[in-house]
């Protein structure tokens, strides 16, 4: 049973340090913050030198720069912004505990597990997302150029869905931002509900 407002945002916070959206905090309430830096420095070194870089210098050579190349730089602005802005988040779930526990005073039940179940099945959402845009894209390439190799069967993937990384970060940091706005909106209906 899910208890606090914390509690129940956890696993959308979790999956979101994994892909570089904010601290990890093991146990909860303790970020590491080192442990966090060191993990997005050492994914996002192997990200650009061993896909990044060889891919810009293909561009550079062949044609020319596209506005969605500039989607990677975004993506990495957008990494050190959540990181720079995780204690104020932590601060807004808060202030966010504190109406809760105030509705809570007024008779409003707490629908925390439902909530629990709701990010859930967010995240189940943007993992079917991303396999299926993945698997899509491979069934693209290997039909348009009809390449029947069995290195390319293996290794397509992983270039795929390292081509589309940038996309599937920023909808997990939208998720997230969508996330704490609902649950701020239904608040306010909820306060607007028992003062007028």
């Amino acid at each position: 049973m899910t208890e606090t407002l914390e509690r129940a945002l956890e696993p959308l916070f979790t999956f979101g340090s994994f892909c570089d959206l904010g601290m990890f905090e093991r146990p909860l309430g303790q970020p590491r913050p080192y442990i966090s830096c060191l993990y997005i420095l050492a994914k996002w070194i192997f990200y650009t030198y061993y896909w990044l870089y060889p891919r810009y210098i293909y561009i550079l050579q062949t044609v020319c720069i596209f506005t969605t190349d500039v989607l990677h730089l975004i993506t990495i602005i957008l990494i050190f912004v959540c990181l720079y802005r995780s204690r104020e988040l932590k601060m807004c779930l808060r202030e966010l505990a504190i109406i809760d526990e105030t509705l809570e005073a007024l008779g409003t039940p707490k629908e925390y597990q439902r909530l629990n179940n709701w990010i859930n099945r967010i995240i189940i959402g943007w993992i079917v997302y991303v396999f299926f845009y993945t698997t899509y894209g491979v069934f693209l390439v290997f039909l348009l150029f009809g390449t029947f190799n069995f290195i390319d069967y293996l290794t397509m993937p992983f270039d795929i869905f390292l081509l589309h990384y940038p996309y599937y970060i920023i909808i997990l940091s939208a998720m997230i931002s969508t996330t704490i706005l609902g649950l701020v909106h239904v608040y306010i209906l909820t306060l607007q509900v028992y003062f007028y």
